[in-house]
């Protein structure tokens, strides 16, 4: 019961380099930004003029941000099994 609580909200942040509340943060903003980007794409839906790239920019500026901190976990993950060198 203690390992899966922790797996569950301990150590993925950690592999973030971030605390609970921080990670809590930063996962409901990228959460807030893609409702942002939603109502764009219904607006554009709607009204085909508006927000014509709106959603896919902000989208693609998520991913790009994502997959730092992505490389940031794969990076943590490598150091904590002993295999990070950071001469690569």
């Amino acid at each position: 019961m203690r390992r899966t609580f922790m797996r569950l909200f301990r150590d993925h942040p950690k592999e973030v380099d971030e605390t609970y509340l921080e990670h809590m943060a930063a996962s409901s903003g990228y959460g807030w930004r893609l409702l942002k980007a939603a109502s764009m794409a219904y607006w554009h839906a709607l009204v085909p003029g508006m927000c014509k790239t709106a959603a896919s920019d902000r989208v693609r500026a998520m991913a790009a941000e994502l997959n730092g901190r992505a490389m940031v976990a794969r990076e943590e993950r490598m150091r904590q099994a002993g295999v990070f060198d950071p001469g690569l």
